[in-house]
């Protein structure tokens, strides 16, 4: 059957075209014969045609909930296969059988099982449409029970398949309607089944088979609400009889009590609805409501329905009161189940639970209620209880307390005694007050009502009580709550005491609370003034008497109990409606406030209350109806306050006096306190002293002073913005952040003082690290001042000087930048030329950087080549007094990145005239030049004093990269660049006559010329009329004012021009004067570089020169190379160049050139050492490229390879000299050079090696290249050393030894705390050499025998050189932090693992290097020096690093070493000698998946076996050798060999094989000579032994058993053979039987 995966769900799918309005006819009025109980008949399969459907439908009725679902699945499967169009769908037996089997499993315990029998259900619908239509009356409770599914997805899956025909509302109803009874009968039929006939309770757990239950009985519940709830009554009455019989069972209101909360909530709404629609039928059956519904109802759990329950509980009292009096027959009464409902609480429901209880109360018959005191403090206990229950939600607390003081008011109204009602409230209402007052551990079952919701409720019960005896008992409690509170006050602890902060905080807390409360309710007594309700204020008398009390307290004990004080302060914030009316009371306590410091002065100043009063004072501002008596104290304090300024505690006050918007009118009038308020703001800012901070920012944040003392401060400031020494000063920095964020514009509107702050400000955070202080001032950078010329003037100087205080670049970009974008159209214009560098000054700058000769190393990296040898000064000394700034970078420098900055962020570079744009792009192209020349050797003052720093060397690629891409720009839109006029046209001609000298600045104006033309050709190509214009150039010369010029066209050209007739000619010219040219002249060397450089166009063989010429030329130049010590390196450089293209063109020609150009070759890669590697590295160059290009000519003539064969052993010998060369730095010619060394030194022959022990101290050189070349040469030459040590070793019986010189590398081994993290990333050549030195070891130990091995290990052991390559190798990996590096998310294969590949490697970045290496060294060690590592872990101290290394190896190594392991005896196994004659081969047998090796020796047809496992944790772990089959020896004998085996395994680094050779070697031995038994014929015994009796006289070996069994059998101690007597052999014992 098909197994498709399931379609999208019903509601997508596509409806069946006879679904609709007019389908329900088609539905059979028969009713329904379904049965939901599992042992219901099984469906009749037999005429079902597809064997697979009766698979399925089989497994359909299994108990396992996996099969159903798969039955199902292929079921959906199939009947999606067999649609409505193909033969009218899925046929007749199938549809019966679904319809038996649809309604058990729509109940089933499986989502699943549900979810696909209502998908089934539905593509069946579709699949049969009318056939199945005729059936739904069968299935229809089944498949509406599935929309009340609790399982969304279970309801989705059946309401999108109902809904998918009942397309309307009205069809929904319809359809309800006209399956009522159907509905109906399925309901009646579930609510009659039971938990034990749904589930099977041998296959159902009893868990499983309630929730089936409780999910058929909320089901039943649902099909029933839903129609009274979708259908009209007359519609109800058509199927009254069947309500009827479902409404008596008693498991309908008895569901009530069910341990389900959905089929409890389902049973209130049904009841809900029944209150509606079937009123008449719940009045005649009100007594067995009265006992199941409310009676038990109320008894039971309603956790989760309870809100449900009260709510409908409600509407049956209203319509039936009688269901709580006469209706209930129960043993126990109504009211003691209500109040045992009450104390469970709201049950985990919301605050409508309470809402609801309370609207039940209401209407509850009086009768049920107490009516006595006692009763009533019963009922409310009760509720207490539950309102305080730890299960109760801290949301319920207001709905439950209001519904709790609402009970307790019907309670006073219904109490008689008047003692009564005040008890009642007593005990009921006024603890809540109490509590939250003052909190006690007593009075903590009150603390869910410490809400002031809730206390105003409270307050209200009884202060707005119509019985005057309780409102005179609140006044009562008020009164006596105010004298507790006094009392504990005056009884709170002194000074002195340890828990004296306790003690007050306590008070402070009791009075805030307090007066929280109190100000509320004069809140609400002045909000219903004037209403029929009034709300009194009670709490008023008692809290002014309360302040009364405390300022009495405060002046008795010297202002110290500070929760006094702050109890004052809280009445002003919490209750101010207490003071907005006259009276002696708030008189008295304003008096007290306006003589705090006139009476008590310091006292108070120092004491902890004087916080609280003067904050007290700035909150009476904040009431409008007392602001004369605030303006008064305001001032009597302010006035007393300045003449104790000095004291202890003063500063704080004024503080808090002047921190009012109220107080700012006030203290601007009083002209001492002006002077005060400055004075000490200087004195907090100068001295930066942590006192008087606080003032500083309230002075300004509330704008205490004056506009013009303002003003007058912040200059002060802004000249104090710096000490003496220039360093910044914090206070002032902090001050003037304080006012530029409280109030800018007094630092923007003077002049003066914004410009002076601008510059010292800029200047102090290029200078010194940048505080968040001077950070916050730098905003004021984002508004300049509306007069620019002086922001102007600032940049101008900027960019024109250069010392250590100058501000940076970025800063002035920014200035000009914000003036330029802020200006006028009119107005940029005019400021263009007054933003712009100073050409002038640019120039005079830079020809100060022109004075020293260039590098000649650069002729390497620039396409003008030898034009760097051409320009000579009388200077080779770097210019030191060149002006540079903080960062070392010269004046052209800043001009530069200034300039390409400007560009950048879109200045209007068009507007300037054009011959300033000419100049400065002139200067910018020079500047650019020189930056990259440094750059390329990393020298030293030239644009930048070095290139060390990375802020430097970050600067100066941002300036290349920058400048590169502007002219690329630039040109991208000069297509007619040669024609002119135009600014690139003008450009190019500038250039050219600026090139026309031999000096420093005309050489980087070709440069410059030459990168120019160089894109300009790229971009537009070299088109029609270029011929014309590069002859009207005239500089196609062999002439000094022509030569630079000249290289700068044709290098920027390129190829371009190689059809040129005017450059052939050229060409053509040079070649013929080559050949009259004189070694040493200048003219001779300015005709070779211009004859390298026109040769650079052509390809390599392809010169247009007559060939006649080519042979003048070279001879002239193979001339000056038969005295090579003649030639200087510029020549020399140049020759080589020349003849690395002329003599491709020639090489069919015989003669004395090739012998004498190869020696030149080799004499510059071996001649002393005189001038610097600066100088040698052209010659060094040229002459490599030479040499490749003659190797790889195509058909050379013989002359070419005789010399080429009779030299190469020399020039092995010359370029191992060239890698011996001393660098001093790395540079990028240098990196050339010893790039194309190496690719020469790794195609060297071994034998042209002589001596290895030179290249050692090359892999530790500090160039990558060179430790690249000699490592490539000695991992290839170590290990085809071996052998031939290996051997001597052998002859001359002596121990192998490491070379001193590789062994020499490891004395420095790197450490982690030696190099940053920074540092480390980069793989340093230090760290690069010790590992490539340990790879080298490795290598020597791949092929070496196990002799040589072994002494290599005892070497690395004596001298504890694994231990530090193993403690950085887990340092740098995360070992040690516990963090290991993970391999597989790293992707480490492990083919990595096992292989370094160096030139791959270097491919990655630095650290995947490092860790490559390191990862693939620590294999090594694992393969080749087990024991070694070993030893290293059982030393480590670090447990975390252990166990860390010890999970790591098992995961990624132990695997792949196992591997190798058993790998390598599997290839031993199958290369093994042939065995003796007297020998037989050892039987290995390799099982991987058991990590063993099983090896044995056949003696005498048995097997002398052995088995040999390797463990999980294998090296470290060792392995196991047990024996097998033990044969020919005894057993101590046995486990000698067994023991020395494993001995050989462990000591000699874990090498299988050996182990192996040994057992086979004990074995051979100790067969030697052995001979079968006279008696026995045989070797070995049956006790597993050789002949081991000898007769004295035959000298024949026979086996002690066989002899004692022929003693037996002969009755006489003779020999077998001779028959002369043998001694006596013992007693014939079981052990010697081998039994």
């Amino acid at each position: 059957m098909s197994r498709k995966p399931l379609k999208s769900r019903a509601a997508s799918s596509k409806t069946p075209a006879s679904f609709g309005a007019g389908s329900f006819g088609a539905f059979s009025t028969t009713s329904r014969g379904t049965d939901l109980s599992y042992l219901a008949e099984p469906p009749d399969l037999s005429s079902v045609s597809d064997a697979n459907v009766v698979v399925s439908l089989k497994n359909l009725q299994k108990k396992d909930a996996t099969t159903k679902a798969k039955a199902l699945e292929e079921l959906v499967a199939y009947v999606q296969a067999h649609p409505y169009e193909q033969d009218g769908g899925t046929e007749e037996p199938i549809l019966e059988a679904w319809v038996q089997i649809y309604p058990r499993l729509s109940i089933d315990n499986s989502r699943r099982v549900r979810e696909l029998s209502h998908l089934l259900q539905f593509e069946s619908m579709k699949s049969a449409r009318k056939r199945m239509e005729r059936r739904v009356p069968k299935i229809v409770g089944s498949w509406l029970a599935g929309t009340f599914d609790r399982d969304k997805a279970v309801s989705r899956a059946a309401t999108e398949g109902l809904s998918s025909f009942l397309t309307t509302p009205e069809k929904v109803t319809q359809f309800w309607r006209r399956c009522q009874t159907q509905i109906l009968e399925y309901a009646s039929d579930a609510m009659k089944e039971t938990a034990e006939t749904l589930s099977d309770e041998r296959s159902t757990n009893a868990d499983d088979a309630e929730a089936k239950y409780h999910r058929v009985l909320g089901s039943s519940l649902a099909l029933v609400l839903n129609l009274l709830q979708k259908l009209d009554l007359p519609d109800l009455e058509k199927c009254q009889d069947t309500y009827d019989q479902f409404f008596e069972q008693d498991k309908v209101w008895a569901s009530v009590t069910i341990n389900d909360p959905v089929v409890r909530r389902l049973s209130s709404q049904l009841l809900s609805a029944c209150l509606e629609k079937r009123s008449g039928r719940i009045a005649a059956d009100l007594a067995r409501l009265s006992k199941t519904f409310v009676g038990e109802g109320l008894k039971s759990n309603q956790n989760g329905s309870a809100t449900e329950y009260i709510s409908v509980l409600t509407q049956l009292t209203v319509k039936h009161p009688t269901t709580w009096t006469s209706e209930y027959r129960g043993k126990k009464s109504l009211a003691s189940r209500l109040k045992a409902f009450l104390e469970r609480g709201s049950q985990g429901s919301s605050s409508k639970f309470w809402i609801s209880l309370n609207s039940l109360l209401e209407v509850i018959p009086a009768s049920i209620l107490p009516e006595k005191l006692d009763g009533a403090q019963g009922f409310l206990k009760s509720m207490r209880l539950g309102v305080t229950s730890r299960e109760e939600p801290r949301s319920n607390a207001v709905d439950g307390w209001s519904t709790y003081l609402n009970t307790v008011r019907r309670f006073i109204t219904t109490v008689q005694s008047s003692e009564d009602r005040v008890k009642l409230v007593q005990e009921n209402i006024f603890p809540l007050v109490s509590h939250y007052l003052y909190p006690t551990p007593e009075t903590s079952t009150w603390a869910s009502g410490s809400q002031l919701t809730i206390l105003i409720k409270a307050y209200t019960s009884t202060a707005t009580s119509p019985f005057e005896e309780i409102v005179e008992a609140t006044r009562s409690e008020w009164n006596q709550w105010k004298e507790n509170f006094k009392n504990r006050m005056r009884n709170s602890l002194p000074g002195a005491s340890k828990e004296y902060e306790k003690s007050q905080k306590s008070v402070a807390d009791e009075g805030n609370r307090w007066f929280a409360l109190t100000g509320l309710i004069s809140e609400a007594h002045e909000k219903t003034l004037g209403t029929d309700r009034p709300i009194p204020n009670l709490p008023i008398r008692y809290s002014l008497e309360l302040l009364q009390d405390v300022f009495k307290l405060l002046e008795t004990r010297n202002w110290k109990p500070f929760g006094a004080a702050a109890t004052v302060e809280s009445a002003f914030r919490q209750s101010p409606r207490l003071f907005t009316q006259s009276s002696e009371s708030t008189d008295e306590v304003f008096c007290h406030l306006e003589s705090l410091l006139l009476e008590n002065q310091v006292e108070l100043l120092q004491s902890p209350a004087a916080a609280y009063l003067f904050s007290s004072i700035n909150l009476l501002g904040q009431i409008p109806e007392r602001q004369q008596e605030y303006d008064r104290i305001w001032k009597a304090n302010i006035t007393a306050l300045l003449e104790y300024i000095d004291q202890p505690g003063a500063l704080s006050a004024l503080t808090t006096l002047i921190s009012t918007e109220h107080a700012r009118t006030l203290s601007q009038q009083v002209q001492a306190l002006e002077g005060e308020l400055i004075r000490r703001c200087l004195e907090c800012t100068v001295n930066d002293t942590s006192l008087g901070w606080d003032l500083f920012s309230a002075v300004f944040t509330f704008g205490t002073l004056t506009d013009t003392a303002a003003r007058q401060l912040a200059k002060e400031l802004g000249g104090r913005i710096t000490n003496p020494l220039g360093q910044p000063n914090p206070g002032v920095v902090k001050g003037l952040r304080l006012i530029a964020e409280k109030k800018p514009d007094i630092l923007v509107q003077d002049e003066e003082t914004h410009m002076n702050l601008i510059t010292n400000l800029l200047s102090l955070s290029e200078r010194f690290d940048v505080t968040s202080d001077l950070t916050a001032l730098k905003q004021l950078m984002d508004n300049p001042s509306t007069n620019s010329h002086r922001t102007l003037g600032l940049i101008q100087q900027g960019i024109s000087n250069a010392d250590p205080s100058s501000l940076a670049v970025d800063t002035l970009v920014q200035q000009a930048m914000q003036a330029h974008t802020s200006a006028t159209d009119v107005a940029r214009i005019e400021q263009l030329e007054q933003l712009v560098p100073d050409t002038n000054i640019w120039r005079q700058e830079l020809e100060s950087l022109f004075q020293e000769t260039p590098n000649p190393s650069l002729a390497i990296t620039s396409t003008l080549g030898g034009a760097y040898f051409l320009p000579i000064t009388s200077s080779t000394t770097p210019n030191t007094s060149v002006r540079r700034d903080r960062e070392g970078c010269s004046i052209p420098g800043r001009m530069a990145i200034y300039t390409i900055n400007l560009l950048t962020e879109g200045f209007q570079f068009h507007h300037l005239p054009v011959a300033k744009q000419v100049d400065m792009l002139l200067n910018l192209s020079l500047t650019m030049g020189l930056a990259a020349d440094q750059l390329t050797i990393m020298d030293e003052n030239k644009i930048w004093a070095s290139l060390s720093s990375k802020a430097a060397l970050s600067a100066a690629e941002d300036l290349i990269s920058s400048v590169r891409s502007f002219f690329n720009s630039l040109n991208a839109g000069s297509g007619h660049w040669r024609e002119g006029p135009g600014l690139v046209y003008d450009l190019v001609r500038a250039l050219i006559n600026e090139a026309k000298s031999l000096t420093p600045l005309s050489l980087y104006c070709a440069r410059a010329l030459g990168e120019l033309v160089q894109s300009l050709a790229e971009i537009h190509g070299f088109l029609s009329g270029g011929e014309q214009w590069l002859t009207s150039l005239d500089i196609l010369k062999n002439s000094p004012s022509t030569a630079l010029p000249a290289i700068a066209i044709l290098g920027g050209l390129g190829e371009s021009v190689s059809a040129s007739r005017a450059v052939s000619n050229f060409c053509n010219r040079l070649v013929s004067d080559v050949a009259g040219a004189n070694l040493g002249q200048e003219k001779g060397l300015i005709t070779l570089v211009l004859l390298n450089a026109c040769m650079q166009i052509y390809d390599i063989g392809e010169l247009p020169v007559a060939n006649n010429r080519l042979v003048f030329a070279v001879k002239q130049i193979t001339t000056w190379l038969e005295t090579p010590e003649d030639l200087d390196y510029r020549f020399a450089a140049e020759a080589c160049r020349s003849l690395q293209r002329l003599l491709p063109c020639i090489k069919d020609v015989y003669g004395p050139y090739w012998d004498r150009t190869i020696e030149f070759c080799t004499y510059l890669w071996t001649k002393p050492i005189i001038q610097s590697l600066d100088c040698r590295l052209p010659e060094i160059h040229s002459s490599l490229r030479l040499i490749t290009t003659l190797q790889s000519l195509e058909d050379p003539n013989d002359d070419l390879i005789d010399v080429l064969q009779s030299t190469a052993e020399n020039r092995s010998a010359a370029l191992l000299e060239l890698l011996k060369l001393h660098r001093a730095k790395d540079t990028q010619p240098l990196e050339i050079v010893d790039s194309i060394i190496c690719r020469q030194v790794e195609k060297l022959p071994l034998h042209h090696v002589k001596d290895l022990s030179e290249m050692y101290g090359l892999v530790a050189s500090d160039s990558r290249v060179i430790q690249t070349a000699a490592f490539t040469l000695l991992h290839k030459a170590l290990p085809a050393a071996q052998e031939q040590l290996s051997l001597d070793v052998l002859l001359e019986k002596r121990d192998a030894q490491l070379p001193d010189e590789l062994l020499s590398l490891f004395l420095d081994a790197p450490t982690l705390e030696a190099y940053p993290d920074d540092v480390l990333a980069r793989f340093p050549t230090p760290i690069r050499s010790y590992l490539l030195s340990w790879h080298l070891v490795f290598d020597a130990f791949r092929t070496a025998s196990f002799k040589v091995r072994s002494d290599y290990t005892e070497n690395l052991k004596s001298a504890n050189n694994v231990g530090p390559l193993m403690d950085f190798t887990f340092d740098v990996l995360g070992h040690s932090a516990a963090r290991p590096l993970s391999l597989d998310r790293a992707n480490f294969t492990e083919k990595q693992i096992k292989e370094y590949n160096i030139k791959l490697a270097e491919a990655e970045n630095e650290e995947r290097d490092m860790q490559w290496l390191l990862i693939h060294l620590y294999y090594l060690v694992l393969k080749y020096v087990p024991g070694l590592f070993k030893a290293w872990y059982i030393d480590c101290r670090s447990k975390q690093t252990k166990i860390a290394v010890a999970s790591w190896m098992a995961k990624y190594f132990s695997p792949i070493i196992i591997l190798d392991a058993l790998n390598d005896v599997d290839d031993w196994k199958e290369t093994q000698e042939p065995p003796a004659e007297d020998e037989k081969e050892l039987i290995v047998k390799v099982s991987r998946t058991a990590r063993e090796v099983v090896a044995g020796y056949e003696i005498d047809e048995q097997q002398a076996s052995i088995s040999i496992r390797i463990p999980q944790e294998y090296p470290l772990e060792g392995v196991t050798v047990t024996g097998i089959n033990r044969v020919a020896v005894n057993e101590r004998k046995w486990q000698s060999w067994i023991m020395t085996t494993q001995g050989v395994i462990t000591f000699s680094g874990g090498s299988i094989i050996d182990g192996l050779t040994t057992f086979r070697r004990n074995i051979v031995g100790a067969m030697k000579g052995q001979t079968e038994c006279a008696i026995c014929y045989s070797i070995i015994s049956t006790d597993k032994k050789m002949p081991d009796k000898r007769c004295q006289t035959c000298r024949n070996l026979f086996h002690r058993t066989c002899l004692y069994k022929w003693f037996q059998s002969s009755n006489q101690n003779t020999c077998p053979l001779c028959r002369n007597p043998i001694d006596y052999l013992g007693a014939d014992t079981r052990a010697r039987r081998g039994a």
